[in-house]
């Protein structure tokens, strides 16, 4: 939502206009947040209980839902001659969140996960959520196609810098990041480090590391072992500066308008 006042600040001083519109984004938001919460079985997020976890499944999916409608809700005091572009593009994003999600649950038994198809996961996922923040503040405020387009931009650029951002937090964080560390390594998904770190390992390296992600039980001895790895194969300074990257691209295209 601070994407969405930002944005439309540019063009405006009054930010009222865009206040219940970035308000949908935040239920938006939560809503594919208690969702994927339930399908990945996680037990914390930003602190405290998931939804699921302090209720139940049945809540869980009930509250998320409720979510959208808000979202809805919140996007009806858009003016009359931006309304329809309005819910088309955030019908289209809603659309690609919940395609990137599919990607993501499909990488969970596929073997081999290219460093490309990752980014196009994430970018589906997260990053045209964090873009379509951005261009609603230009919508809102009736902008031409040519700036709204540059905020979209720059703010998929900016959103693909905060997945990855994510994902090594994930490994190289601490309790403060609100999740439980080590998460990813330990329900094995494929995330951008992981898929780098099989890239590099030596065979014999890719072999231990192949068993420890086999290996169900002793998750913390399999969390030590492969942040271990990770290191030893710079997989950590790999990740950080893909992120620089796609984020100083980012800033470059906002800086453009």
């Amino acid at each position: 939502p601070t994407l969405c006042l930002l944005s439309y600040s540019i063009f405006s001083k009054n930010i009222n206009k865009s206040v219940k519109p970035a308000i949908a984004l935040e239920f938006f938001h939560n809503f594919t947040l208690i969702h994927d919460d339930i399908m990945d079985n996680a037990n914390i997020r930003r602190g405290e209980k998931t939804i699921h976890n302090k209720w139940n499944n049945n809540i869980g999916i009930l509250s998320g839902d409720l979510l959208m409608i808000f979202a809805y809700k919140m996007l009806e005091c858009v003016d009359n001659n931006t309304i329809k572009n309005t819910l088309g593009r955030f019908n289209t994003i809603a659309i690609k969140v919940c395609e990137g999600q599919q990607f993501d649950m499909n990488f969970e038994n596929k073997e081999l996960i290219s460093e490309s198809e990752y980014i196009k996961m994430i970018t589906l996922k997260t990053a045209v959520l964090i873009g379509f923040s951005l261009e609603l503040g230009g919508l809102i405020a009736n902008q031409k196609k040519i700036v709204t387009d540059k905020l979209y931009m720059a703010g998929e650029k900016i959103g693909i810098s905060f997945q990855l951002m994510d994902d090594y937090l994930d490994v190289f964080g601490n309790s403060k990041f609100g999740k439980e560390i080590g998460g990813d390594i330990s329900s094995n998904k494929k995330t951008y480090l992981m898929i780098k770190l099989l890239e590099h390992a030596e065979e014999s390296d890719k072999k231990i590391i192949n068993n420890l992600l086999s290996n169900k039980k002793n998750n913390t001895t399999k969390v030590k072992r492969i942040t271990e790895y990770m290191i030893k194969y710079k997989v950590d300074e790999l990740t950080r500066k893909i992120m620089d990257e796609f984020f100083v691209e980012g800033i470059s295209i906002l800086e453009s308008i």
